[in-house]
């Protein structure tokens, strides 16, 4: 049988797993949304006020409780999905910035070694007729040296 400490150590680590702690609010989420409905679809039903004098009041209650089982105040819960929403679309962006500079720096690269490739084919191509210049200028004297 686990002790209190251990238990207490069990569930630290299940919420440290990132993937847990995403399905878990999802999950009180869900909980949540499906609480509130099925409360108003009951009150809707019976919302007789012989029966039930106090039956707004109750739902209000019935959807605060809903509300707090998500552990964080709706107004929090919202604060925090617009944040994060912000953030996806700041990550968006800065991921199409560093694409964009990416492609740049690659083309410019590209351009660059094109250039540098070009000139030193034309330093090969100076090279060779200088060579062959070179050679014939030296076997014309061979030539004439030998007559």
């Amino acid at each position: 049988m686990y002790s209190n400490e251990d238990m207490f150590k069990n569930m630290m680590n299940l919420f440290a797993s990132p993937l847990f702690k995403k399905d878990f609010y999802d999950f009180f989420l869900r909980m949540q949304q499906e609480g509130i409905e099925a409360a108003k679809k009951f009150w809707n039903m019976n919302h007789d006020k012989n029966l039930f004098p106090n039956a707004p009041d109750i739902f209000e209650k019935m959807v605060d409780f809903y509300i707090v089982l998500g552990f964080v105040p709706r107004s929090k819960y919202d604060e925090v999905l617009k944040e994060n929403e912000q953030l996806k679309e700041e990550n968006r962006f800065l991921r199409d910035t560093i694409k964009e500079l990416q492609v740049n720096i690659f083309k410019e690269g590209g351009e660059k070694a094109q250039e540098a490739w070009g000139m030193i084919i034309d330093k090969q191509l100076e090279m060779n007729k200088e060579i062959a210049k070179n050679f014939f200028e030296l076997f014309k004297e061979l030539r004439s040296n030998s007559q």
